[in-house]
């Protein structure tokens, strides 16, 4: 299994980079974050903040995002939130 990451600019060096390939047997998006904690130690803990949103396949996620699945291939963004007026 092979779930690829993408990060914006903020977590590059967090990361080590612009994206990650978690090669863990996930099947969730919480079990994802789950795995990229156990990569990168404290990397969930900055994901875990609602200034980030989550797409899957360019389909951001809005409800319910750790229970989305995730399968062999998937590429999910953390995408900065976007705010204006």
């Amino acid at each position: 299994m092979a779930v690829t990451v993408n990060f914006p600019a903020a977590f590059h060096t967090i990361a080590g980079g612009e994206s990650l390939v978690v090669r863990e047997s996930v099947s969730t998006v919480g079990q994802l974050l789950e795995a990229l904690e156990r990569l990168v130690p404290g990397l969930g803990k900055e994901l875990d903040d609602p200034l980030y949103n989550i797409a899957v396949n360019d389909e951001l996620l809005l409800h319910n995002v750790d229970q989305r699945a995730v399968a062999d291939g998937d590429v999910v963004e953390i995408v900065p939130t976007m705010a204006g007026g």
